[in-house]
C-alpha cells in the first residue's frame, strides 16, 4: 500500500458503501475521530485493528504491517539515509530480541 493508513481506510469504507457513521460504529469509535483518521489528522488506534480486519474481512497480520510500516516511515522520512536508519533499527531489534529471551531464562 502506498497511500496512508488513513487514505486506505477511507478507500475501503468508500468501496465498501459505509458512511463515517456506519463504520465508525463498527469500529466502536467515534465518527469524528474516523474522519480525522481518513483525512491524517489523528493516527489509528492499534487496538482498532482487529476491528478493521474483521469488518473488511482483511488479514490481520498484513493490516499490522502495514499500520507499523507507516509509524516507522513517519519516523525515518526526514533523514537522509533512511535505508542506513532502517539496517541499524534491524540489528538493534534483533538484539532486543535475543536479550528479552535470555532475561526469560534463570541459570543456577
Amino acid at each position: 500500500m502506498k497511500e496512508t493508513f488513513g487514505e486506505y481506510i477511507n478507500k475501503l469504507r468508500c468501496d465498501n458503501g459505509l458512511t463515517l457513521t456506519k463504520l465508525a460504529a463498527a469500529l466502536d469509535i467515534d465518527q469524528s475521530t474516523l474522519s480525522k483518521i481518513e483525512n491524517g489528522k489523528r493516527s489509528i488506534p492499534v487496538e482498532i485493528l482487529p476491528k478493521l480486519s474483521a469488518t473488511f474481512n482483511l488479514d490481520l497480520k498484513h493490516l499490522e504491517h502495514e499500520y507499523f510500516s507507516e509509524k516507522i516511515a513517519e519516523i525515518i522520512y526526514p533523514q537522509e539515509e533512511p535505508k542506513q536508519l532502517l539496517l541499524a533499527a534491524e540489528e538493534k531489534a534483533k538484539y532486543m530480541r535475543i536479550k528479552n529471551q535470555q532475561q526469560g531464562k534463570i541459570n543456577f
